[in-house]
C-alpha cells in the first residue's frame, strides 16, 4: 500500500519588519522574533520539564508526531501519483495561537489541495505555551515544510538531527528544498535582493540593510487614512510580495486587521500604494542562479503620540 514521506523545519529568520506610523523606536515596534534566535522558545505542555537544551527536539518531534497522525494525502492527487512540497509560514502569538501567513506548494495540478491539507493540519495543533525574550512574552515567526511523498511500505520520517544541513548566514537550515523556478523566501535566499544604498556594504550587513531600508522606505511614504484617522481607527496589514527575477514587485496580497473592519479597504489602499512605490531592486541570487524572492512586511497604523 502506497504511503507518504514528509519532513518537517523550523528555520530561523526575522523577515517581519514592524513599522509604525509615528516613528521608529524599536521599544514601540510590534516584533516577532525568529524561532531560533528567541530566549525562551514557544513550547507544548508535554515540553515544559524538558531540559531547555532538549526543547526545540521536543516540539520538532511532537509536531512530526501530530502531523503523521492526522495528516491525509490527497486522494486524487494520490491515485495519480502526484507529489509535492508545501512551504509554510507561521507566527505563534503571544496566546500561544497559530497563524498561519503563507502556504505556498509547488506548481502542480493540485497545488491548492495540498496547501490545504497542510494548513489544515497545522491549524489542528494545540496551543503553545507562549516564547520569551528579555522576559517578556512575545510573537515568534517559524517555518516548516511538509513533503508529499509516495513510498512503499510504511510512513517514514526524516531523522531531524541527522538530515544534511547547509549554513547560511550562521543559520540552521534542514535539507533545504529545491526551489526551481518558485520564489525563494527571503529569509533564506542566499544573496538577498538589494536597495541602491545597500549594494556596496559588507555581504553579511545587506540583509538587514534591506530591512532598513524597508522601514525608511515605509516612513517616509506612508499617509494614514484621513477618515480613519479622525474616527481613531488602527489597523496593521500584512503585505507579501515578491520581487522578481528583473528586480520588480509582483504578486503583491495582503490581510487587513482593523479595530473597524469598514475602514479596512482604506488601510489597503494606503498599504498597497507604499509598496508599489518601492524602487527596483538588484534581484536575489540563490545557488548562483538569479530567483524569484517572497517577502513580507506587517505595516502598523499606529495613534501613538499623534
Amino acid at each position: 500500500m502506497k504511503k507518504y514521506l514528509y519532513f518537517l523545519t523550523l528555520l530561523s529568520y526575522n523577515c517581519f519588519a514592524q513599522v509604525s506610523t509615528s516613528n521608529l523606536d524599536t521599544n514601540k515596534i510590534d516584533e516577532v522574533i525568529s524561532f531560533n534566535k528567541v530566549d525562551q522558545i514557544p513550547v507544548f505542555e508535554k515540553c515544559k520539564n524538558v531540559k531547555k537544551d532538549l526543547q526545540r527536539d521536543c516540539v520538532v518531534n511532537f509536531i512530526n508526531a501530530h502531523i503523521e497522525k492526522n495528516l491525509k494525502y490527497p486522494k486524487e492527487a494520490k491515485k495519480v501519483k502526484v507529489e509535492s512540497k508545501v512551504f509554510c509560514t507561521f507566527i505563534i502569538d503571544k496566546e500561544g495561537k497559530i497563524t498561519i501567513t503563507e502556504a505556498k506548494g509547488k506548481p502542480t495540478s493540485f497545488k491548492k489541495a495540498f496547501e490545504n491539507e497542510a494548513i489544515r493540519v497545522l491549524n489542528l495543533l494545540p496551543k503553545f505555551s507562549p516564547a520569551k525574550h528579555n522576559n517578556q512574552i512575545v510573537k515568534v515567526q517559524a517555518q516548516y515544510t511538509v513533503e508529499f511523498k509516495l513510498k512503499d511500505d510504511k510512513i517514514e520520517m526524516i531523522d531531524y538531527e541527522n538530515t544534511p544541513i547547509v549554513v547560511i548566514s550562521e543559520e540552521r537550515i534542514v535539507a533545504e528544498p529545491e526551489y526551481l523556478d518558485e520564489a525563494v523566501p527571503f529569509q533564506i535566499v542566499e544573496q538577498v535582493p538589494l536597495f541602491s544604498l545597500c549594494k556596496e556594504i559588507e555581504t553579511t550587513l545587506q540583509r538587514e540593510c534591506f530591512h532598513e531600508e524597508m522601514k525608511k522606505h515605509i516612513e517616509k511614504h506612508l499617509e494614514y487614512p484621513k477618515e480613519a484617522k479622525k474616527n481613531k481607527i488602527t489597523a496593521r496589514v500584512i503585505v507579501l510580495f515578491e520581487i522578481t527575477k528583473e528586480g520588480k514587485i509582483n504578486n503583491i496580497r495582503n490581510r487587513v486587521t482593523a479595530t473597524n473592519k469598514e475602514y479596512s479597504a482604506d488601510f489597503e489602499t494606503e498599504a498597497l500604494r507604499i509598496i508599489n512605490k518601492l524602487p527596483q531592486f538588484r534581484p536575489g541570487q540563490q545557488r548562483g542562479k538569479t530567483v524569484v524572492v517572497s517577502y513580507a512586511i506587517p505595516i502598523v497604523f499606529s495613534l501613538n503620540d499623534k
